[in-house]
């Protein structure tokens, strides 16, 4: 087995010189099997790394793909060819497809590597050092990733996703202006109403740092929250942008997410065994409008939620996991939730305790000796959020603060509910 790195713009060429790559596509190569697998996309400028010339810049690409045996790029100078040599990485000029290449390497009979080149390395998670540092700096100014930003940064969640294509049994959706936790909102926006919703939070909470879209219902069941990101970060570009989904529609989204420049994903998974998750979720909607019930679903929600996040932390996108904790169903199964998730590429999970409501609403909500129990076994896989607010959909201001603005931003607004909230 050997590990490649490609020096590609799309991924699909190798059409970068390695001394200005900002992309890396990492394929673990199996010789005797005579198969290959993407196991990841290392993202230059996540490494700190801002291809600016220096003396350190060729050095520090060469330690950006270090777990490498060989790299292929469209042309390596000397001091590219020695800094890679020191750490025993083969460097290879071609400019070929990568597909090409990698069917030319299993099937050629002769090895394409040095001997001192191909001692087996021990492997980088998804997204290695690349997911880290993105994570680091974003905890810094996200109030949702854990450190201390919870009481100096601000949030604002847009309510312009009415939809769902999933049925969670502890869910109750609602229009109102009192009630704190997900799913609630006073109204629905239009996406081309969100930048001047966000001028606004920005007069209320100048600590604003957050953008994001969580509900009422699910943020991809259709494209209104992708319309209103594509907006904000068009006039706000500083802001981060965080968008909350249930993961079902992630992989066939995930293109255009990173295109728009989001920056941070939290995907709710309350199980990774399909008989557990089927106690929790009735069943999903495709996009097609079949729906797909028990067990049946469950399969196919898990496998696409996983697949999603895969595929966004090998883009650099930083990974939430929220788990629904619900006592006697997923209690003793969620530090699995955080292994599985952890080992796709998540940065953290946050483990929230059910509200008891709609069909589980005779189920006791969990104690703070049960979730504390919970984080510390789930802790020891991923780093574990501890100051979930359980935010509405149309919530403001910094969440350790206590305090709420939705009431404000939307006091002149007409309440306008939406024509579809419903699964579907």
């Amino acid at each position: 087995m050997i590990r490649a790195a490609f020096a590609t713009g799309d991924g699909i060429n190798i059409n970068r010189h390695f001394g200005i790559a900002d992309r890396f596509d990492i394929y673990e190569i199996d010789i005797e099997n005579k198969k290959y697998e993407l196991v990841d996309t290392r993202r230059i400028d996540s490494y700190g790394v801002s291809l600016q010339h220096d003396d350190s810049l060729i050095d520090r690409l060469a330690e950006a793909i270090d777990d490498c045996n060989i790299v292929f790029s469209a042309k390596s100078g000397l001091h590219a060819k020695q800094a890679l040599d020191g750490k025993l990485i083969q460097a290879v000029d071609v400019e070929r497809k990568v597909e090409f290449v990698l069917d030319r390497v299993i099937n050629s009979r002769v090895s394409i590597l040095a001997p001192k080149y191909a001692e087996e390395k021990p492997r980088k998670k998804y997204g290695g050092s690349a997911r880290k540092g993105s994570f680091e700096n974003l905890q810094k100014r996200h109030p949702c990733l854990g450190g201390h930003s919870n009481v100096t940064a601000g949030r604002v969640h847009l309510p312009v996703s009415p939809v769902c294509n999933i049925s969670c049994k502890f869910c109750t959706r609602a229009f109102n202006k009192s009630e704190i936790k997900p799913g609630v909102s006073s109204l629905v926006l239009k996406p081309e109403e969100a930048v001047e919703t966000v001028r606004r939070a920005k007069e209320l909470c100048p600590e604003l740092t957050v953008v994001g879209i969580a509900g009422p219902g699910d943020t991809l069941a259709n494209d209104q929250a992708l319309k209103a990101f594509k907006l904000v970060k068009e006039e706000f570009p500083d802001l981060i942008c965080c968008l909350s989904t249930n993961g079902f529609r992630l992989a066939d989204k995930i293109d255009e997410i990173a295109k728009i420049g989001i920056e941070t994903l939290t995907v709710t998974v309350n199980a990774v065994d399909p008989e557990i998750e089927a106690q929790i979720n009735n069943f999903v909607i495709d996009e097609h409008g079949q729906k797909h019930e028990g067990i049946e679903g469950a399969r196919m929600l898990i496998e696409k939620q996983l697949l999603g996040i895969r595929l966004a932390a090998e883009k650099g996108i930083v990974v939430k996991i929220n788990s629904v904790l619900v006592p006697g169903i997923n209690d003793k199964h969620i530090p699995e939730v955080a292994k599985v998730t952890s080992e796709l590429g998540a940065s953290i999970l946050n483990i929230i305790p059910l509200i008891p409501q709609n069909e589980m609403k005779d189920i006791p909500a969990p104690t703070c000796a049960d979730l504390e129990e919970v984080r510390t076994e789930a802790g020891k896989y991923l780093e574990v959020f501890r100051h979930c607010q359980h935010c509405r959909a149309d919530s403001l201001g910094i969440p350790g603060k206590g305090k709420d603005l939705h009431s404000e931003l939307y006091k002149d607004r007409k309440e306008r509910t939406a024509d579809t909230f419903s699964h579907g």
